[in-house]
């Protein structure tokens, strides 16, 4: 680890620090490249970016704008980063553009047989930039490739927030500084400022894909303009956000971090990386990386079941110390309890003999829970009442004791790190049962795939309507060293290989059962062709807290959930909150229905099927055994039989209102415009001839609003229980107003 570090630090050193020396290179004619809201310039001091006053602009600070990072292949504890300084380019003119070329790579007077070339372009309104690596060194293999790098950017986050792909979205309206570093938020998996001691600089690193990074896009993004920064990489490979903030001069820098394997006699491609100044809001921004990515991977065509469906009741069968809450013949009044708060999916983990967290990857039906005949018959049941099933699958992890497959499969495919040891996971949810440990499987293998397939096979012949391979769009790449698996050594795993796992077991259910879906955990975009809905395990899908949500509104958050950048760039994505708790509050349907979420309750303990069956809150000492235990905040502070009444409400209203809400198109706040207190918030959802605002009153008072929408005629408006309401009445306190226009 300490290695690691010291080479990350030496990356950043090289692209973003001054340089303690001039740069041993000679001057080169700047050359500049223009679209209609800039211009990007190329010169011996890197990379500068004149813009007007409503874009972002940099200044060329004389650092490396790209460097290089190879390993030694006998001894992998060995790496050297090559940036340009000291290396020229030579410059060539090309359609719409330039290249750089280095036939070869100078570090400490030695020269490397190492190619870069970089094509600088304009495309459509945009800069681009691309290239390609070639690698001649024999006994060493290019890593990573970082850059270009923006540096210099002037801009202050109170005019030009920071957009990030962070989940659904985080947004970064406050510098870090001494006084306020912002290295500590609430927000599970959000992203946070860190200090960089050897630089003096606050730098964030995101990595994709994964919940940290879910699409290959950020924007410093102000009222009337901003600045769009991708990659545009059509095989969605792994790389990092790099983000750094210099306070002494107040600027920024941007840069995408690139990992591969080229070894020697190969050559890589540089995914195209943009760079784009543009007036308006940030839509503009989203709207650029959506009509990029539609000509780069359709998503997957969901079933109108799936579409339609509210939300999903989460239940723990049994438990990894073999408790069991729900037996098979269970699985009826699971449902009806299910349906009478409006939710019309039963997602059943710990269904298998093993429990949940234990056993994996072996999942038999279990005759401790009623057996395979029994659990055949429960899920028909389910079927016949109109309702859903999801049969769980762990989609990495590999249990290391308690079956045959680890010995004899296992850990042959499960991934080697760097130092030689397997890579895993533990498990350790109760006091009297032991921990699980659980090897990390390399995605790419044959055996893993046979494996998942047969699990999805088994999920459609016992009757469930999909499969939910867990974790599988939670975690970042990685790299595995084990010389057995059938790819390189080293190679990045737990990238394509991940989304071609995924790909190959949706399309050959395809064929089986068209109705049949797959499922995973967490969020990212490359997964869009192979996953017809995801299970929130990201910042936007944990719903805020009254106090972060209001702080974001009023502007004193310095970071903050942005659930729009997720939601408008991909309106169709069937996401769920995350809501680990028996019941749901006002705050946490309001906010699944404004943002056009589906629906969430969990029951994973014995108090929680109590809770579910006899509205009785459950305690603290009700669970004594359980190591991690729940938030008993939630629970304890809402009437079990009245949240669970408007949870029906909000879920019927949503189901009268499904050609917008569920099958409308999420503008956000595109097509209207909205004059109210600053706790009011309002989403459009556009279905053909009508638009619908969901109208939603945060704080604890009635508040008035009003609505403009050019190009429509007003309708009517509704409320979750209300019925048609007068628009014009005030809206109470945390409640929500669907209004309908016409064209």
């Amino acid at each position: 680890m300490t290695r690691r570090i010291l080479i990350c630090s030496i990356i950043f050193l090289t692209l973003f620090s001054f340089a303690s020396v001039a740069m041993e290179k000679k001057k080169v004619t700047p050359t500049v490249l223009q679209t209609t809201t800039g211009k990007l310039i190329y010169s011996d001091q890197g990379l500068q970016l004149e813009t007007n006053k409503n874009c972002p602009s940099s200044v060329a600070t004389g650092e490396a704008i790209w460097a290089i990072v190879l390993q030694n292949l006998a001894d992998n504890t060995k790496e050297v980063v090559i940036s340009n300084n000291g290396n020229v380019p030579e410059i060539t003119a090309m359609a719409n553009g330039f290249r750089l070329s280095y036939p070869s790579l100078v570090l400490d007077g030695k020269t490397w047989n190492v190619g870069l070339d970089l094509d600088f372009s304009v495309q459509e309104e945009a800069f681009q930039i691309s290239g390609a690596i070639r690698n001649q060194v024999s006994d060493w293999v290019v890593m990573k490739f970082i850059g270009p790098v923006v540096n210099g950017i002037q801009a202050e986050l109170s005019s030009f927030p920071l957009l990030m792909p962070c989940g659904l979205g985080q947004i970064f309206i406050k510098e870090p500084s001494a006084e306020n570093p912002i290295n500590k938020v609430s927000m599970k998996g959000a992203l946070t400022w860190k200090y960089n001691k050897a630089v003096s600089a606050y730098e964030i690193t995101a990595e994709y894909p994964c919940r940290f990074a879910t699409m290959q896009w950020c924007a410093m993004a102000g009222k009337n303009g901003g600045l769009y920064f991708a990659s545009h990489d059509k095989e969605f490979r792994s790389k990092q956000f790099r983000v750094r903030y210099q306070p002494e001069n107040k600027t920024f820098g941007l840069a995408f971090q690139h990992d591969m394997t080229c070894f020697a006699g190969q050559s890589r491609t540089i995914p195209p990386q943009v760079i784009m100044p543009y007036s308006g809001t940030w839509h503009k921004g989203a709207d650029y990386y959506r009509a990029w990515y539609n000509t780069a991977n359709p998503l997957q065509d969901v079933p109108a079941w799936t579409k339609n469906s509210s939300g999903w009741m989460l239940t723990i069968l049994k438990q990894q110390n073999d408790e069991i809450m729900w037996n098979y013949n269970d699985l009826a009044e699971l449902n009806r309890l299910s349906v009478e708060r409006g939710l019309d999916i039963i997602g059943l983990f710990g269904w298998a003999h093993g429990g949940h967290d234990r056993f994996y990857p072996d999942y038999h039906p279990d005759p401790a829970m009623g057996g395979r005949d029994t659990l055949v018959k429960a899920l028909a049941n389910i079927r016949k009442t109109g309702k859903r099933s999801i049969i769980y699958a762990n989609g990495q992890l590999i249990d290391q004791h308690g079956t045959d497959y680890w010995d004899e499969t296992g850990k042959h495919i499960t991934v080697l790190k760097k130092d030689g040891t397997l890579d895993y996971e533990k498990w350790h949810k109760y006091s009297d049962a032991p921990a699980r440990i659980h090897g990390l499987a390399c995605l790419g293998t044959d055996e893993w795939y046979e494996r998942m397939l047969f699990l999805a096979m088994q999920a459609n012949e016992l009757g469930a309507d999909g499969i939910l391979y867990d974790q599988l769009a939670v975690r970042p790449p990685k790299i595995c060293y084990a010389p057995n698996h059938g790819h390189s050594v080293p190679a990045i795993v737990y990238e394509k290989d991940r989304c071609r796992l995924l790909e190959r077991i949706t399309n050959h259910m395809k064929t089986i059962n068209p109705e049949f879906v797959v499922m995973t955990e967490g969020l990212c975009d490359a997964e869009l062709n192979s996953v017809y809905y995801f299970h929130g395990y990201e910042i936007g899908a944990y719903v805020p807290l009254h106090d972060e949500l209001s702080a974001r509104l009023h502007g004193t958050a310095p970071t903050s959930i942005f659930p729009e950048m997720f939601k408008y760039t991909f309106p169709e994505v069937l996401n769920t909150v995350r809501n680990p708790s028996t019941v749901a509050n006002r705050l946490i349907m309001n906010y699944g229905t404004v943002y056009g979420l589906k629906q969430e309750l969990e029951s994973r303990y014995a108090a929680d099927v109590r809770h579910l069956k006899e509205d009785r809150i459950p305690l603290p000492e009700d669970y004594h055994n359980v190591i991690s235990k729940p938030n008993l905040d939630l629970v304890t502070s809402e009437d079990p039989v009245v949240s669970k009444q408007y949870m029906r409400q909000v879920i019927d209203f949503q189901r009268d209102h499904a050609d917008l809400l569920w099958q409308g198109k999420f503008v956000d706040e595109q097509g209207f415009s909205l004059k109210a207190h600053t706790d009011v918030l309002a989403k459009a959802f556009v279905s053909g001839n009508r638009i619908g605002i969901m109208v939603w009153n945060t704080c604890k008072q009635e508040q008035e609003f009003s609505l403009e929408v050019p190009g429509y005629t007003f309708d009517h408006a509704t409320e979750p229980g209300q019925g048609n309401v007068n628009p014009n009445e005030k809206l109470k306190a945390e409640h929500i107003r669907l209004l309908i226009w016409k064209k």
